[in-house]
């Protein structure tokens, strides 16, 4: 089978271009062939990856892209698919120009299924992150917030009067055209399916053991990591407060902030003025490939989102890592991080209680040392690569038959 997986950003930023890249790797394998269609300025990095221009380019082109039908995207996107020829495609990401996919797939009658990798469908201030920490009308927002909905008070007044015209009918079409979904948490699958999608499949994500592996030999001591986008939705400002915090009661912490985003620089410059250097540390983008030496060297990972993560990735990665792991209330996070059980839970409408679950997961070690082994036998069970694919590809020939 030839199958094209598209993602409408190239650059590696998060959990969708990481499962892209697994796929892109392990599928070959299994005897099937392999393209990775993306967008963006770089050149591409392996043989199987295709790049296609951002043709969004200009406040302008993005509206008409991301709301409407973009012409020259549309040519673009359907010449490479004429030249790729795939059995299915498997759509991950398709914010940017989805009404011109979504039409080339259509005209050139291709299989399709599609993972949704966060809530943006369902909730037009996905990624507003303002709104997520620190600021009026907070409490608000998550005491009243249904998901599905483009009339919130969260709103900013232009937004709020274009969504119903934009956002909404963006997700009435895509409901429309398209025949399968995916959901990888069982809560997006409910919030899905509360907005009227039909045929969502639960298929969480998968452990690689081999790449995940325990290093024995690993230095025990108060590290705190936290991997992803730095920005205020993820909780970084969150968690810097509550190491800050906490540093007063143990003196070794140290926090490893892994990632880019918006809000890194500031976080630098604060390191720098409260000469926090060896304290808190900001390494920035780290490749995927690097990535479990982290999670080796730290006995710690938060996963502090303020914002409703779908799945949270990185934290079944650290759980297969024998890292033990905080996690907040939101979305999928609480499918593999339970509390009590394979790690601790903090209220993220409390974010005050951040503090207290540090303080006790690093302060007990019989209580870190109990979940660590119980969250590296519950992902090996939960999150296996056979079930995954084996699922995955039947999906796949699903899509085929239903052309």
């Amino acid at each position: 089978m030839k199958i094209l997986l598209y993602n409408d950003t190239y650059k590696h930023v998060g959990g969708a271009e990481t499962y892209c890249l697994e796929l892109l790797d392990k599928l070959p394998s299994m005897g099937h062939e392999v393209e990775w269609l993306a967008h963006g300025d770089d050149s591409p990095r392996e043989k199987h990856h295709d790049v296609l221009p951002d043709y969004n380019k200009g406040r302008f082109n993005y509206l008409v892209s991301k709301y409407f039908f973009n012409p020259k995207a549309y040519r673009g996107i359907r010449k490479k698919l004429e030249e790729i020829n795939p059995d299915v495609i498997h759509l991950h990401h398709n914010r940017y120009y989805t009404f011109s996919v979504m039409k080339a797939i259509k005209d050139l009658a291709i299989p399709v299924v599609q993972t949704i990798h966060d809530y943006t469908l369902l909730c037009p201030s996905q990624y507003y992150p303002d709104l997520y920490y620190d600021t009026p009308g907070t409490k608000t927002r998550r005491e009243n917030c249904s998901l599905i909905c483009s009339q919130g008070s969260c709103l900013p007044t232009t937004s709020r009067l274009a969504h119903p015209f934009a956002h909404d009918r963006k997700r009435r079409r895509i409901i429309k055209n398209m025949p399968a979904f995916i959901a990888p948490s069982l809560k997006l699958k409910e919030y899905l399916e509360k907005a009227g999608f039909e045929k969502v499949t639960y298929l969480p994500f998968f452990v690689d053991e081999e790449k995940w592996s325990f290093d024995m030999n690993r230095k025990k001591k108060n590290k705190v990591l936290f991997i992803g986008r730095v920005e205020t939705n993820k909780g970084i400002c969150l968690l810097l407060d509550s190491i800050l915090k906490l540093k007063k009661e143990i003196s070794d912490l140290e926090l490893v902030i892994a990632g880019d985003g918006s809000e890194l620089e500031r976080i630098r410059k604060k390191v720098k003025t409260e000469n926090l250097e060896g304290f808190v540390n900001t390494v920035g983008f780290v490749g995927y490939d690097k990535v479990n030496q982290l999670y080796n060297e730290a006995n710690l990972l938060v996963v502090p989102s303020l914002d409703m993560e779908q799945f949270g990735l990185i934290g079944i990665e650290g759980l297969a890592s024998g890292t033990a792991v905080i996690g907040s209330s939101t979305g999928g996070i609480p499918e593999w991080c339970i509390h009590g059980e394979t790690g601790l839970l903090f209220d993220a409408g409390k974010p005050e209680t951040l503090d207290d679950t540090i303080r006790a997961m690093l302060l007990d070690d019989d209580l870190r040392n109990r979940l660590t082994r119980k969250g590296m036998e519950f992902v090996k069970e939960k999150y296996d690569e056979r079930k995954h694919f084996s699922s995955l590809l039947e999906l796949y020939r699903n899509a085929e038959t239903m052309m």
